[in-house]
């Protein structure tokens, strides 16, 4: 398929593309900048210049395309009217482009996140696609936006519910790698402060995905979703904050590496009021995605993942 992905050099669109190109999929993706061009480009995508804040420019260039995946968002305090305003635009060309004499519709997956699923008292439940919305604070524009894509007749329209998102790499022979996502700053002050510092006591309870594995359950919707469908996309169903925290903090720490505690009102000072979901605590389950369409997390084991980021195979030079 001929595919457009908004949000190409993310932590999500980035294993997109990666996965899409792989699998022999001519992908074409959104780039802001000349850096995020070049490394799409590398990664085997046709960059397009543009940004969701101006969508009227690349929305007259976009190429015909058999789908689009929009997984980009900026996170600032206008999201909800940044994405509206894109949709509009983009929804205009896609209906241009298909037409009555289109061969099938345009499919298009928008993405949602676990952010609109109710916070949990108990850690007892786990959210299914049937589990009504109750959103964080800030991201209720995201229902709008699913809502639209859905019960768009010119559309094959399917949403992807991606859990808290992660990503490893490889070390070098020499030099450990840091956790990306959700898990990086973590990671980083581990590393450089000798502290973990988490949002709550320690009891939230977050669902993870690996973002390869997060990026396969793209292609398999893409390729064999069921037009009006949601999937959940989770590897690991949930794990205290207060877990993950000691578990960053033994490998990427020393040994005397502790754990502090920040309330919801401060991490929503410093980093916006959309920050609070941080403090969300609920379990998801992907058994729809697996049962229909037989996708199958591989990152399932934290505690591995995040060794596989510092087992060097070479030791560092000794200073002479």
């Amino acid at each position: 398929m001929r595919v457009f992905i908004l949000g190409g050099s993310g932590l999500i669109g980035a294993a997109i593309v990666r996965n899409l190109v792989s699998a022999g999929h001519h992908v074409f993706a959104l780039a802001r900048s000349e850096n995020s061009a070049a490394n799409l480009a590398v990664m085997g995508a046709w960059p397009i210049r543009g940004d969701i804040h101006n969508p009227g420019p690349w929305c007259d260039k976009l190429p015909v395309v058999d789908a689009v995946i929009h997984a980009a968002c900026d996170f600032s305090a206008d999201m909800g009217g940044v994405d509206a305003g894109m949709l509009i635009e983009l929804l205009r060309t896609l209906h241009r482009q298909s037409g009555p004499k289109a061969p099938a519709l345009p499919r298009f997956i928008y993405t949602g996140g676990s952010w609109l699923y109710p916070s949990l008292k108990s850690g007892d439940h786990i959210h299914d696609e049937a589990t009504p919305f109750a959103p964080v604070a800030g991201f209720e524009w995201m229902i709008a936006g699913l809502t639209k894509i859905l019960s768009d007749p010119a559309l094959h329209g399917m949403v992807i519910h991606p859990a808290t998102v992660y990503r490893t790499d490889p070390p070098s022979r020499t030099r450990p790698t840091l956790p990306g996502g959700a898990l990086h700053d973590m990671a980083r002050m581990a590393r450089d402060e000798n502290r973990v510092r988490i949002v709550g006591d320690g009891s939230v309870i977050w669902p993870l995905i690996h973002a390869d594995d997060l990026a396969e359950l793209y292609r398999l919707v893409l390729e064999n979703g069921e037009r009006g469908q949601s999937y959940i996309g989770v590897g690991i169903e949930g794990i205290a904050t207060g877990d993950l925290a000691r578990q960053i903090a033994r490998t990427f720490g020393r040994t005397d590496c502790g754990v502090v505690h920040i309330s919801p009102n401060d991490i929503a000072r410093e980093y916006g009021e959309w920050a609070r979901g941080l403090a969300h605590s609920h379990r998801m389950t992907s058994q729809k995605a697996i049962r229909e369409l037989g996708w199958q997390p591989r990152h399932t084991d934290l505690a591995h993942d995040l060794q596989s980021c510092v087992e060097v195979t070479a030791p560092l030079p000794v200073a002479s």
